[in-house]
């Protein structure tokens, strides 16, 4: 599974217990909720911001497995040089069926996609 889908799922949990917090500090006279909900667009917006590098993460790191796959190297520009031999990498009779473009994906898959948990 990706970073984005990870960050994604914890959105509305995150959100939820936020709301649970500023309704209990509004129960105990801590803080009104009349001041307090701005906290909740500010922790969205932290939210998508995680989302956003997430995702540009997930791009820049399938491209790297794309330009890996079809130069057939030696070992993985993300691992380290002696586990070369254990990884997963497609080798290089599999490179010709990866394609010889650069990976891109203009937006996150739907989340009907069955072939995401691959990605």
């Amino acid at each position: 599974m990706n970073r984005w889908y990870q960050i994604r799922r914890l959105r509305g949990a995150v959100v939820l217990i936020l709301i649970g917090v500023l309704a209990l500090m509004d129960q105990w006279h801590v803080m009104s909720f009349r001041i307090s909900w701005p906290v909740i667009l500010i922790v969205i917006g932290i939210m998508k911001l995680a989302e956003r590098a997430a995702w540009t993460a997930d791009i820049r790191a399938g491209q790297e497995e794309q330009a890996y796959a079809a130069s057939g190297a030696a070992y993985a520009p993300s691992q380290p040089l002696g586990t070369a031999g254990s990884s997963s990498w497609p080798t290089a009779s599999q490179s010709s069926s990866v394609g010889s473009g650069p990976f891109v994906q203009s937006q996150p898959p739907a989340p009907e996609d069955p072939g995401r948990e691959g990605r």
